[in-house]
């Protein structure tokens, strides 16, 4: 071509063709041809084109030998439109792909700045929803632009955010109070609140264990009785303590009921209650039996000279506290509960915070430790313990399973992602987490038992954020070689990142849901954290990579054939006639979780819930051993006739009631009805059950201690506290919902009776969290499943997101039913977890695919494609996921340890899905004849893809 008729053309196209660029010589060009592009090929390049149609590898806008000239534009100054038409005489023959040029959706090749497709801000987007999908692709690529132009601004603002933020830390507050566990408008609740109101809050068991050789007879002696009551009365002196009762005031209630004015046995308080037995019992063997009782009674008191009938004598000890047959009294079991150890109960007040709750329970071991106590050893524990452990590993367990997943996440980004700055990621999601709880602080969301999972979720799943941004990136930097990677990214990658942000909040807002109250604060941790990470792995990266790129461009290699992207590759390459079977498959994995969830079991024993090697759980365990309970359940009973035979009447029959209907959960109650009943009556015998009165001269003879722990307000209230066999709360379960039933109770008018204590929180617990597990699940599906038909514009594609999810959750089911496992009770927030981290992967492989397919790909070429640009970066975030997650396998909390274990797998579960199912579903789902995942859904404003090699003809 000569010169001149070259330049005449370019003068004849300049009036329509604003999208040129000008030459150092004045002469406008298209970006193709400009001089600053040929460099020293410029005279061979403009010979070649008209003939041969062929681009030069040099990417428009690069600086060539005019840089520096007088009347040259650097390219970013330079004017550019959407042109429409393309020159006939730059158009490659039919079929022809040209390197550097860009393919658009109508399978033609053209060069980057004629391409029909290509947008910029000098272009009016088209109305509807497709403009305003153009319009938000714009703001993208602002954000893109301007984050890495003005990075040193954008580093400072972020520094300032991060400070203030940072001050939010020193607001977090740590709860674990029964206000975690109960709804404060649950009958249970309002029951547990009142009851401890009354009777005192959680016990504190000091057991005393006798030397070997002795046993209890020979326990109060002087010293020792001295030593208890001076113990008492310092135990009363503290703050925080409602009550304490011991084994000297049981004896001292007992020592009076069998002492008589005159020394006669007979005419003793109990001797008067045993022979009323026997006038009323209406058998005659029943009363022969009684009558021999008696006589042994007698025989055995008459044995003792009054003047010795003092506790200080063994003698007079045993016959206080065992039968004729030497049989313990079941009246003094609650203090004496067998031949060789002693028990002292300290309550502490009702309704205090588990931080007071530490306190008062330290305070009363260093009382207990300043006291001696001859010829026996001693250990204090109970529930105070049990959750003080809980509530340090709270503080120290969070921070120690962040720190592990921290190092594994490291290692991982390490070995694994191949990029420059590849520990970007780690630091992004690390300021992120400092924004998160942050807000947490500053909002005043309590960190609860829940929380402790909270911090490496939140890493688990917010570093996957910042790989996939930081992953994209490179791609545009050393595949596509794009003008504006960070532009490129923003506008390509943002939009996903943002659906997959909402697929979370929408999965943890089924938390808000639940049932109980510490699983609501951690949906509200979880919301409030992920979109904060989210926001900061967009910033981050977006702004450190741009001015990175700006100073020093990567020149990377070709990571698509790598090892990991190979690997993608190859377990989404089931043939897509598989499909409608892997699709059937996964409903049948999901309909069969759901039909054996209901032989699923939790872990209801609140001891297996802690590190089972803990100064607690030892503790525990040894007064388990000791006086074969550990755990307690109360009942209160109001009345407004107190004392009467009605009273007394219904309280003896409901603890014998009680304790025939659930012999192997419940010990015979404690109360002073109960006390009295249980001196009268003898094996073998009609049961008698005291009147009013006698209960009434118990009562008045009755040590203090003794009148807190049982009647209250003069009579109208009167507890009954029952003794566990065991500490699984799936055992107490059916005890306590039997007397929240009024129906079963059949109560007197003027009388209510209720459940109390701390086994009526755990109990509630257990029942809220087995209701929640279906319900959240379901919830987390049901959002998500909306947000992406909403987001989508497709039901069948918010089906496909979701297939990995349901046979994750449909295939943990059929693994623990089919190995008996007990699940942990936090199992019952996995579920939306699992929504949460699998959608993530599901959405953003079909979004990607959706984008490849916008650029003129088949369906199982936009899937290999999608596999080969993403697989490094779908690996490496669902390892650092997995890890953040399934970190929490090791700790030493069995409760966290197996919750860490089942969502670990269901995440693994959900993982290989995406990786393996979903792309032939994709593949055929998407063919021409139905075009389901892509239709209506793919942008012609996609910036489209260069040719990344010369091929010649069709």
């Amino acid at each position: 071509m000569q010169e001149d008729g070259f330049c005449a053309r370019i003068f004849e196209m300049v009036q329509k063709v604003t999208g040129w660029w000008q030459a150092s010589d004045s002469n406008w060009y298209p970006p193709e041809l400009h001089p600053s592009n040929l460099g020293q090929d410029q005279d061979s390049w403009a010979s070649d084109v008209p003939a041969q149609g062929r681009a030069t590898s040099t990417e428009p806008g690069g600086l060539g030998p005019d840089a520096g000239q007088p009347g040259y534009i650097p390219p970013h100054k330079r004017r550019r439109a959407l042109l429409f038409d393309l020159p006939e005489h730059l158009m490659p023959p039919e079929g022809q792909v040209v390197e550097g040029w860009w393919q658009a959706a109508d399978g033609n090749w053209y060069p980057p700045e004629l391409h029909p497709d290509y947008h910029n801000e000098t272009l009016d987007p088209p109305a509807g929803a497709l403009g305003m999908r153009v319009k938000l692709r714009r703001n993208w690529s602002w954000l893109g632009l301007n984050l890495g132009k003005y990075a040193g601004i954008v580093g400072i603002v972020g520094l300032v955010v991060s400070l203030v933020l940072g001050l939010g830390l020193l607001r977090l507050r740590f709860t674990t109070s029964d206000s975690s566990y109960l709804n404060s408008t649950d009958p249970a609740a309002i029951e547990n609140t009142s009851y401890q109101h009354i009777f005192g809050g959680d016990p504190i068991v000091t057991m005393l264990t006798m030397e070997p050789g002795s046993t209890v007879d020979t326990f109060f002696t002087s010293t020792n009785l001295a030593a208890l009551s001076l113990l008492e009365s310092k135990l009363r002196a503290n703050s925080q303590v409602f009550s304490v009762a011991g084994p000297s005031d049981s004896l001292q209630l007992a020592n009076a009921l069998a002492q008589s004015p005159g020394g006669n046995p007979a005419s003793s308080i109990a001797g008067q209650w045993l022979l009323s037995a026997d006038q009323s019992d209406p058998s005659p063997t029943s009363q022969a039996l009684r009558l021999k009782y008696m006589s042994g009674l007698l025989a055995a008191q008459s044995a003792i000279a009054p003047t010795q009938q003092v506790i200080t004598n063994p003698n007079w000890v045993h016959f206080l506290i065992h039968n004729p047959d030497g049989t313990l009294r079941p009246a003094i079991l609650a203090f004496i509960p067998n031949e060789t150890h002693l028990a002292i109960v300290t309550y502490l007040r009702g309704g205090i915070s588990i931080g007071t709750e530490a306190n008062a329970a330290a305070s009363v071991q260093q009382i207990v430790n300043s006291v001696h106590f001859q010829g026996a050893t001693v250990l204090t524990t109970g529930v105070p313990a049990l959750l003080d452990t809980i509530n340090n590993y709270l503080r120290g367990g969070m921070f120690s399973l962040s720190l592990l997943a921290g190092a594994l996440m490291i290692l991982i980004l390490a070995l694994a992602f191949s990029v420059r700055w590849r520990l970007l990621a780690f630091a992004t999601v690390a300021v992120g987490l400092l924004w998160a709880f942050g807000l947490v602080g500053y909002l005043g969301i309590p960190l609860t038992l829940g929380s402790i999972a909270g911090l490496p979720i939140l890493m688990g799943v917010g570093i996957d954020y910042a790989i996939q941004m930081h992953s994209r990136v490179e791609e545009e930097v050393v595949l596509d070689r794009a003008n504006h990677p960070i532009q490129a990214t923003a506008r390509n990658l943002g939009p996903a990142l943002l659906v997959v942000t909402f697929d979370a909040v929408f999965a943890f807002c089924a938390l808000l849901f639940a049932r109980v109250p510490m699983i609501r604060q951690f949906g509200q941790l979880l919301v409030v954290g992920i979109i904060a990470v989210c926001v900061f792995s967009i910033i981050g990266p977006l702004a450190v990579l741009g001015i990175r790129e700006y100073r020093s461009p990567t020149r990377g290699k070709d990571f698509s054939g790598g090892i990991l992207s190979r690997f993608v590759v190859f377990l989404g390459s089931l043939p897509e006639k598989a499909a409608v079977a892997l699709a059937l498959g996964s409903l049948a994995i999901f309909a069969g979780g759901l039909i054996v969830e209901g032989h699923l079991t939790l872990q209801t024993d609140p001891i297996q819930w802690v590190n089972q090697k803990s100064p607690a759980i030892e503790g525990i365990s040894a007064l388990m051993q000791g006086t074969g309970s550990e755990n307690e359940l109360g009942v209160i009973v109001r009345t407004d006739q107190p004392f009467s035979n009605q009273t007394v009447e219904y309280i003896a029959n409901l603890s014998d009631r009680l304790e025939q209907r659930y012999p192997s959960a419940l010990f015979p109650g404690i109360g002073l009805v109960n006390f009295v009943d249980q001196l009268m009556a003898i094996p073998g015998t009609t049961p008698i059950h005291p009147t009013g009165q006698e209960v009434l001269a118990a009562y008045n003879a009755a040590p203090e201690a003794i009148k807190n722990l049982m009647v209250a307000n003069g009579g109208t209230e009167m507890n009954i506290v029952f003794r566990a066999r065991t500490s699984s709360l799936s055992s107490l379960q059916p005890v306590v919902q039997y007397l929240q039933d009024q129906k079963n109770l059949d109560v007197p008018a003027g009388m209510s009776v209720a459940p109390g204590g701390i086994a009526v929180v755990g109990v509630g617990l257990l029942t809220n969290l087995a209701r929640s597990r279906l319900l959240l699940t379901y919830l987390a599906i049901g959002f998500v499943g909306l947000f992406l038909i909403i987001r989508l514009r497709s039901f069948v594609r918010s089906l496909l997101s979701l297939v990995p999810v349901l046979i994750a959750v449909g295939a943990v089911s059929l693994v623990a039913d089919a190995f008996s496992l007990k699940l942990s009770p936090m199992t019952a927030v996995a579920g939306p977890l699992v929504v949460a981290v699998c959608t993530e992967f599901t959405s953003l492989m079909l979004l990607r695919f959706v984008e490849e397919r916008g650029r003129g790909l088949d369906p199982r070429n936009a899937i290999d494609m999608t596999a080969q640009r993403t697989g490094r970066a779908f690996l490496v975030s669902a390892m650092t996921a997995i890890c953040g997650i399934g970190v929490m396998a090791t700790s030493s909390m069995p409760l966290l340890r197996g919750f860490g274990i089942i969502v670990a797998m269901n995440v693994g579960v959900a993982l290989f899905c995406a990786l393996v199912i979903l792309p032939p579903i994709l593949v055929w789902a998407d063919q021409p004849e139905r075009l389901w995942v892509s239709k209506r859904l793919t942008i012609s404003y996609e910036e489209p893809r260069q040719a990344s090699k010369v091929s010649v003809g069709v």
